[in-house]
């Protein structure tokens, strides 16, 4: 028998295995992981808001399963990506500031890559290190990530690419707005200079009497005028977000694609970002996915530690042990999960390098936090406490902005919030004898956390536990 009929087997079952892992590479799910720089929970109109500043947003909403008392694990930007990527608290990925993650910790970068994955990212790279660990076969630049015509232009690139290489993507596109300095802001020198005028084509301008300022702030007009441009900002945002749909559903690729949205934290003012109070931490979570039940309400405490294993999960990609987070897909098919009844924040190490360490446990109307900073060196400071607002707080006489002021800056090392009465978080309960067992209970699930994960801060905790006394 002629030799090259002898192959003609072996050949048609390569040519099988080929098309195998065509068809495979073309069935598996993609996943678009969309988030928004230091914006609120609540400034979108599905979740409350009545500006009317994010109307390509809550459009996407309506399709999505909304997770509305998600919480991010660290409410600063480079741990709080960290946490998202690795799964882990800030104490067990390395990093609790703005350094790297220990290299030994396994990235969802690096997982999805390693099963066939095109991976892109556009903008925040510089937040996700060392780099090795995040390796991105393309990065769209972080001045992209507030020009929506670049950054949609950006993305359909990344498509091409993966669909060149017959690859499912993976791609995190990190929208900057509304991050300082907010458009109109005394800052914003692109406008300055008058470049980048597109930019605000089609941008909606808010003024001063037409926002509502959030009840943890003070409605004065330096404030009032600082959440103009904010929502300016967030309009901005809402641009980019609808243009990057846009570009998914033109490639064909909304039908096979994973799509999540959130927050990396609260809005850059003061008691938000770099603070576990609610406002801080609190991001829900949009996500829409092929052939998932019906889009619902979720109304359990969820982590963005637990982002990574439920999107692993939605992948069919197995798990890499050590995570701290966990799957909510059995939430998303109607199950139920033992301890969805709260959540615990982190904030360690802030932008200046200096420790402003801060743990909550957070319930449907209570929260115990711990600020191990309190009598220390220095005083709270973070960057979210720079532009018209703080200033015009401190600079007020008004005696109930000033004992706000002092709340932030000085601090009690134990607050108990009744977050159903006191949905601003301004009435430390702490020593009130009627919130006792509240503050047994918290601080016994706060302190077994710690425990678990070896938080540097256990003792910390555990002594300030025992120093409390009634006033």
């Amino acid at each position: 028998m002629p030799q090259f009929i002898q192959s003609i087997p072996l050949i048609l079952l390569l040519l099988a295995l080929s098309n195998t892992a065509v068809a495979d590479s073309a069935s598996r799910l993609n996943l678009l992981l969309i988030t928004a720089d230091d914006m609120n929970a609540d400034s979108s109109g599905w979740n409350g808001s009545q500006l009317g500043a994010t109307p390509n947003l809550d459009a996407f909403a309506m399709s999505a399963h909304r997770f509305v008392n998600s919480h991010v694990t660290v409410p600063i930007c480079q741990p709080g990506r960290s946490a998202l990527m690795t799964g882990r608290v800030p104490h067990r990925n390395g990093a609790l500031g703005f350094n790297p993650i220990r290299r030994d910790v396994p990235t969802l970068v690096e997982i999805l890559r390693d099963h066939g994955y095109y991976a892109g990212v556009i903008a925040k790279a510089a937040h996700m290190t060392p780099a090795e660990k995040f390796p991105w076969h393309s990065v769209g630049e972080q001045q992209l990530g507030k020009q929506p015509s670049e950054f949609s232009e950006k993305f359909r690139e990344m498509l091409a690419a993966a669909a060149s290489e017959n690859k499912p993507f993976f791609i995190n596109a990190n929208i900057c707005d509304p991050h300082r300095p907010f458009i109109g802001g005394n800052t914003n020198k692109a406008n300055k200079k008058g470049a980048n005028n597109e930019l605000l084509e089609g941008v909606r301008t808010f003024r001063p009497d037409e926002v509502t300022v959030p009840n943890f702030l003070e409605d004065i007009p330096l404030v009032r005028e600082e959440i103009a441009k904010y929502f300016t900002s967030v309009n901005r945002f809402d641009i980019t977000f609808g243009l990057l749909m846009k570009e998914l559903a033109a490639a064909g690729r909304d039908a096979d694609t994973i799509v999540v949205f959130m927050s990396d934290h609260g809005m850059s003012f003061p008691f938000s970002k770099a603070t576990v109070y609610l406002n801080g931490t609190w991001s829900p979570v949009l996500i829409r996915a092929p052939k998932l039940p019906a889009p619902q309400t979720h109304l359990e405490f969820v982590s963005s530690v637990d982002v990574m294993p439920s999107l692993l999960e939605l992948l069919s990609v197995e798990a890499p042990a050590g995570m701290d987070g966990r799957s909510w897909v059995p939430l998303l098919t109607g199950e139920t999960q033992e301890d969805r009844d709260f959540v615990i924040t982190h904030v360690n190490t802030v932008s200046s390098k200096k420790s402003f360490a801060q743990r909550c446990i957070r319930t449907k109307d209570r929260a115990l936090m711990f600020h191990a900073w309190v009598g220390g060196a220095d005083k709270f400071r973070v960057e979210a406490m720079s532009g018209l607002s703080f200033a015009a707080m401190k600079a007020s006489t008004d005696p109930t902005i000033q004992t706000r002021v002092k709340q932030l800056v000085d601090g009690e090392p134990l607050m108990l919030f009744d977050t159903a009465a006191d949905p601003a978080e301004r009435i430390n309960l702490i020593h009130d004898s009627r919130y006792a067992n509240d503050v047994e209970e918290l601080s016994r699930k706060l302190l077994d956390h710690m425990q678990r994960t070896n938080d540097p801060e256990t003792e910390a905790f555990t002594a300030a536990l025992k120093n409390r006394t009634a006033p």
